[in-house]
C-alpha cells in the first residue's frame, strides 16, 4: 500500500478533527512567524525616533479640539501606548480600548469613561442610558484621553456605534491624519483574535444562554443578573458567595428564603449557566462561565 493511502488513513481517524489540525496549524504559524530575523532593524529604529519626537505635537493638537486617526504599514501600538504613558498620563487620564476585541461596543467605552471621570464603578452607571451618560461625562470637568487600538473593530463599525464614539469625543472626531508607518509585525493584535472555531464556540454560549434564560421565571432572571452584574465588576474577579447573593436577593425582594435561592442555582448549573470553585480564601464561590464581553452583551438583551 502506498504511503499517501496511509496518511489520508490516518487523517480522517476518530481521533482526528479539522478543528484540532486548524488551531494547532495558527498556533504553529504564529510561533515560526515570531523567531523569523528582524529584516532591517536600524532603519525602523529611525522610524520610531521621528515619530516619537512629534509627541508634543501630537498632544497640542489635541488640547486645540482635534482628534487624531493614525495609519500606516505596520503595528501602531507599542508606540501609542508610549505616547500615552510618557505625554498623556501627565496632562490627564488615559482609557486605553482593544478595538480588535468582537463584542466590545461603543457603549462600553461610553461606561468605562464616565466611570473613571466620575471616579464610579461599573454597577453605579450601568442603568443609565446613553444620554445620561453622555451628560455625565459633559459635566465633568477633568480630561479624559482615549487610546483606541482600531477604531472600525468587529463592535464598533455600525453608523450608530460611530455616531456614539463621535459624541463621545470632545472634538467631535475633528480628525487629524497621522502617518504612522512602524513596518512593525503585528503579532500583539493577531494574538488578540480568537480563532474561529473558539469564537463561534462563545458566540454559540451566549446564544444559549439567551435562549435558556428567556425561558426562566423572572426570580431567576433577576438573580442571573445579580450574579453577572457582581462578576464584571473589576474588583471583584473571585466570583460570589452564596449567602452575600442570599443577602442581596432577600434585600431587594427576589427570594424570601435560602432553599428557594439554591433551587433556582441548581437550575443555573442544570444548565450549565453556572459553575463553584475555590476562592482565595478556601470558600466556594458562584461564577458564571463567560468572559466579560459575552456577558456584558448577553446582560443588555436580558
Amino acid at each position: 500500500m502506498p504511503d499517501h493511502a496511509v496518511e489520508a488513513d490516518q487523517c480522517f481517524s476518530s481521533t482526528f478533527t479539522l478543528s484540532r489540525a486548524l488551531l494547532k496549524d495558527s498556533a504553529s504559524a504564529r510561533s515560526k512567524a515570531a523567531e523569523l530575523p528582524v529584516k532591517h532593524p536600524n532603519e525602523k529604529q529611525a522610524l520610531k525616533y521621528r515619530h516619537e519626537s512629534r509627541f508634543f505635537h501630537w498632544l497640542l493638537y489635541l488640547h486645540h479640539g482635534f482628534s487624531l486617526l493614525c495609519y500606516g504599514l505596520g503595528s501602531k501600538r507599542e508606540l501609542l501606548q508610549r505616547f500615552a504613558h510618557t505625554v498623556l498620563k501627565q496632562a490627564g487620564g488615559v482609557l486605553e480600548v482593544n478595538g480588535l476585541v468582537p463584542n466590545l461596543t461603543s457603549k462600553q467605552i461610553l461606561l468605562k469613561a464616565a466611570c473613571m471621570l466620575k471616579h464610579a464603578t461599573v454597577l453605579t452607571l450601568r442603568r443609565l442610558d446613553l444620554h445620561d451618560l453622555l451628560d455625565q461625562i459633559q459635566a465633568c470637568k477633568g480630561e479624559l484621553y482615549i487610546v483606541l487600538h482600531n477604531i472600525d473593530g468587529p463592535g464598533l463599525r455600525s453608523a450608530d456605534s460611530q455616531s456614539l464614539l463621535s459624541r463621545q469625543a470632545a472634538a467631535g472626531f475633528n480628525w487629524l491624519y497621522q502617518d504612522l508607518t512602524t513596518f512593525v509585525p503585528y503579532w500583539t493584535e493577531v494574538s488578540h483574535m480568537p480563532s474561529l472555531f473558539a469564537e463561534r464556540k462563545q458566540e454559540q454560549t451566549q446564544q444559549g444562554a439567551a435562549i435558556v434564560l428567556s425561558t426562566l421565571v423572572p426570580a431567576a432572571q433577576k438573580i442571573f443578573r445579580k450574579l453577572a452584574e457582581h462578576q464584571l465588576d473589576e474588583n471583584e474577579d473571585e466570583g460570589m458567595q452564596f449567602g452575600q447573593l442570599f443577602r442581596i436577593c432577600r434585600e431587594n425582594f427576589i427570594v424570601s428564603n435560602d432553599m428557594a435561592l439554591r433551587s433556582h442555582l441548581n437550575e443555573f448549573k442544570d444548565h450549565q449557566l453556572l459553575y463553584t470553585e475555590k476562592g482565595a480564601d478556601g470558600l466556594d464561590r458562584l461564577k458564571v462561565p463567560m468572559s466579560s464581553d459575552a456577558l456584558q452583551s448577553l446582560l443588555q438583551d436580558l
